[in-house]
């Protein structure tokens, strides 16, 4: 089986992702599971050994925050689904409708008609941003670096989430595409009038407040 090389210690363990996507395929792993099952991971893994064969699985290495190599499972909803019963834990009811939920929610975010021109459009919309700010700064005499780049999309992160940090695309459904796009040429225009991020954050704002005002989701879809 193909190594995966996530590192994976304590601190971090609750920040993975508990379901990944991977093109319209949706997967969990047995570190998920146990953290969520409060299940030490050996057993989690002494539980999916004996399912193997069964659900046509086989252990994936990979690389601690020790830098030791471990075994882990990665399942698909209905792999998840089967083992369910078999793993137990603590919290396995809390564990499993979490999972399901999250399942549940991706499934419906990538089964969205329209959902990839809207990416699309929002991946393209990234683009002229960033070369709009290279024009910017090249107009006042300043070279442009990639924390320049990558500051301005979490600038639009921002806006779009209250969070200055990345954006996972596989959490966007159609309606948060088409704001972070709107979001990205607004920026667009301010910066050529506001060169400074903290001037145009109040006027990025309102904008969000106005846009969602005048386009609910519920006209959206």
């Amino acid at each position: 089986m193909p190594k995966n090389n996530i590192k994976v210690s304590p601190k971090n363990k609750s920040e993975l992702r508990l379901v990944e996507v991977h093109g319209k395929k949706l997967t969990t792993t047995s570190l998920v599971i146990a953290e969520l099952f409060n299940r030490p991971h050996k057993h989690v893994l002494r539980s999916l050994d004996s399912l193997s064969s069964r659900l046509n699985i086989g252990p994936r290495d990979y690389v601690d925050s020790r830098g030791k190599t471990q075994r882990m499972y990665v399942l698909d909803e209905r792999q998840f689904l089967i083992a369910m019963p078999f793993i137990g834990g603590e919290k396995s009811l809390d564990g499993q409708i979490r999972l399901v939920d999250e399942f549940l929610r991706l499934q419906n975010i990538l089964s969205e008609p329209g959902r990839k021109d809207d990416l699309k459009v929002k991946r393209n919309t990234g683009s002229e941003m960033t070369d709009m700010l290279k024009f910017v700064r090249e107009t006042e005499g300043k070279d442009t670096t990639k924390n320049h780049y990558t500051n301005e999309h979490l600038f639009c992160n921002r806006a779009l989430t209250g969070k200055w940090q990345p954006v996972n695309e596989d959490d966007l459904d159609g309606y948060d595409a088409k704001l972070l796009a709107a979001i990205r040429r607004h920026n667009q225009k301010l910066m050529t009038r506001y060169p400074v991020q903290r001037d145009r954050r109040q006027l990025m704002d309102d904008f969000v407040t106005e846009y969602r005002t005048k386009n609910s989701r519920i006209q959206m879809h």
